[in-house]
């Protein structure tokens, strides 16, 4: 990415302001928890590691012990969606594939913090997580993870769906 990033609106630049547009991408985080989305991401994020020539991690963050103390009702809200550390075996597979040698990390805690701080702690340039796409109260009930990673995050984060 740039080193010097932009500061301005559009209506405080102008034409001298442009430079020539670079994507230096050397590493990317992969986030999986082996649903359909995470899978999808998956793919992306290989074909994009494929591209750019840049490292890939793939992590899982296991969450188990923070949905037991969650309320019996909220397990509904998560109906297909399927959390496992299977995506990793996957995002592997993926990698042979397509000549992509993938490192696997499994943290546990909350999604969002590890997976950003996993991002920090493996110098990343760029955040590639899959989303499920759900809307209303099922999205304000538990949240979207991804939603929360593209808020907190510190570099640039592709959301795929």
């Amino acid at each position: 990415m740039d080193k010097n990033p932009i500061d301005r609106t559009a209506e405080e630049m102008s034409k001298t302001d442009i430079k020539e547009a670079v994507l230096d991408v050397k590493k990317i985080i992969l986030a999986t928890d082996g649903s359909e989305p995470s899978i999808k991401g998956t793919e992306f994020a290989v074909a994009l590691a494929k591209l750019l020539k840049a490292d890939l991690t793939a992590i899982y963050v296991d969450e188990q012990f923070a949905l037991l103390l969650e309320e019996k009702y909220e397990e509904d809200l998560y109906e297909g969606v399927k959390h496992s550390a299977a995506g990793l075996q996957v995002a592997q597979w993926y990698g042979e594939k397509n000549g992509i040698e993938v490192k696997t990390i499994v943290k546990q805690g909350s999604a969002p913090k590890k997976i950003i701080s996993t991002a920090k702690e493996e110098n990343a340039d760029l955040i590639v997580i899959g989303t499920t796409g759900r809307t209303g109260l099922k999205r304000i009930a538990i949240g979207s993870v991804a939603e929360m990673v593209m808020k907190a995050s510190h570099v640039p984060v592709i959301v795929v769906r």
